[in-house]
C-alpha cells in the first residue's frame, strides 16, 4: 500500500477511536506493572509503516533503534534489521491499548515483547506492542529507568524492592503496603553490603517501622 493510502487509512480509524470515545477515557496501567509486563523497553524513531490492516485498522512499523532500557539481550539476531540498528514493532492501533498511534518521524518509548508463536507467520521476528507508547521526555525516561532498575524481592509484599545494578545507592526508600500504604523506610540488602545470589541481586531487605 502506497504512502498516501496507509495515511488515509489510519486518518479514518483515527476517526473511528476518536467516535467511539477517544482514549481520553482509556484506563492504562501503572507504569510499574506495564515494565514488569514487558520484556523489552526501547527508545525508537518511526521510520516506516507498514502491513496496514484495513479492516481491523492496526499496522506494524520499522523502528531505528537508539537505546535498550530493558531486555537487549532478548532481542535476536531474527528480529534485528538492517545491520542490527532497526526492529519491527506491530500491534499498533490495537484498540486494547491506550496510546497507539504513531506517525512517521515519531520518537517513542516502547514496551514490546517478542510476537507470541501463535501470531506467526504474520508476525514473526516481530515485537509486539504490549502497553501504551510513551513520549520521550527526561521526567518519562527517569521514570522508566527507575521502573527497570528495581524489582520485587519478598513475594506477597508491595514496595519491597531491589536493585538490579548491584550497589548503587546507599539510601532508604519508602516501604508500602498494596494498599499505598507507607510502613516505614528500608534499604535493599545490597546496598547494606549484603551478598545476593550473584553478588548483584540480593534476597532480602531491611527495614524500619516510620
Amino acid at each position: 500500500m502506497g504512502g498516501s493510502g496507509a495515511a488515509a487509512t489510519l486518518a479514518l480509524g483515527l476517526a473511528l477511536g476518536l467516535a467511539l470515545g477517544g482514549w481520553a477515557n482509556c484506563p492504562e496501567r501503572e507504569l510499574q506493572r506495564r515494565e514488569e509486563e514487558a520484556n523489552v523497553v526501547l527508545t525508537g524513531t518511526v521510520e516506516e509503516i507498514m502491513n496496514v490492516d484495513p479492516v481491523h485498522h492496526t499496522y506494524s512499523c520499522k523502528v531505528r533503534v537508539w537505546r535498550y532500557l530493558k531486555g537487549k539481550d532478548i532481542v535476536t539476531h531474527e528480529i534485528l534489521l538492517d545491520g542490527g540498528n532497526k526492529v519491527v514493532i506491530g500491534g499498533f492501533g490495537d484498540p486494547l491499548i491506550c496510546d497507539n498511534q504513531v506517525s512517521t518521524g515519531d520518537t517513542r518509548i516502547f514496551f514490546v515483547n517478542p510476537a507470541p508463536q501463535y501470531m506467526w507467520p504474520a508476525h514473526r521476528n516481530e515485537l509486539m506492542l504490549n502497553s501504551s507508547l510513551m513520549r520521550i521526555t527526561l521526567r518519562n525516561l527517569e521514570e522508566v529507568e527507575h521502573c527497570v532498575e528495581v524489582v520485587p524481592v519478598l513475594p506477597g509484599v508491595a514496595g519491597c524492592r531491589r536493585s538490579r545494578l548491584g550497589r548503587v545507592k546507599l539510601a532508604a526508600r519508602p516501604f508500602v503496603k498494596a494498599d499505598g500504604e507507607v510502613l516505614g523506610s528500608f534499604i535493599p540488602a545490597e546496598e547494606m553490603g549484603r551478598e545476593g545470589p550473584n553478588n548483584k541481586r540480593a534476597s532480602i531487605c531491611a527495614w524500619s517501622p516510620t
